[in-house]
């Protein structure tokens, strides 16, 4: 897809509804694109551990969390937030490890909950870590860490 026909898109959305021409959309669809890479690479380090490596489910599940966090701060503040680095790029870095790790307790809830309470195997957990998890975290990404930037 070219940027004209990108620039195109965003008119015609824009037409639709004005919140579709928003920077909070931008960001939104930004986050989306960004984190679905991010997760599906977390996902995947997680799937491997727990099932190549017979990882139990909750320790590759944060073996998963320290392999995407890195990649996920870097992609976010540069490209999905466009973060002001000038606020303080510590703040954000540190904001950032806490809504990671609380998105890390969200998605250990969810291994905890299918694996441990229900018994099932350990890729039930997977659709909520794709797609709860990820919701949080825009929200806190977008007004907490990054602060609508």
């Amino acid at each position: 897809m070219t940027v004209e026909r990108i620039g195109r898109l965003w008119t015609t959305l824009e037409g639709v509804h004005p919140a579709f021409g928003s920077e909070a959309f931008r960001q939104l669809v930004r986050y989306v694109a960004a984190g679905l890479g991010v997760t599906l690479f977390s996902v995947l380090v997680y799937s491997a551990a727990a099932t190549l490596l017979h990882v139990r489910p909750l320790l590759a599940n944060s073996l998963s969390w320290i392999c995407g966090v890195g990649v996920g701060y870097a992609v976010h503040s540069r490209w999905s937030f466009a973060a002001d680095k000038d606020k303080g790029e510590g703040v954000m870095v540190v904001r950032f490890l806490m809504a990671s790790g609380f998105a890390l307790a969200l998605n250990s809830f969810w291994v905890w909950v299918a694996t441990g309470l229900l018994h099932l195997p350990p890729l039930a957990p997977v659709p909520a870590m794709m797609f709860v998890t990820p919701l949080a975290s825009f929200l806190l990404n977008r007004y907490w860490v990054f602060e609508a930037a």
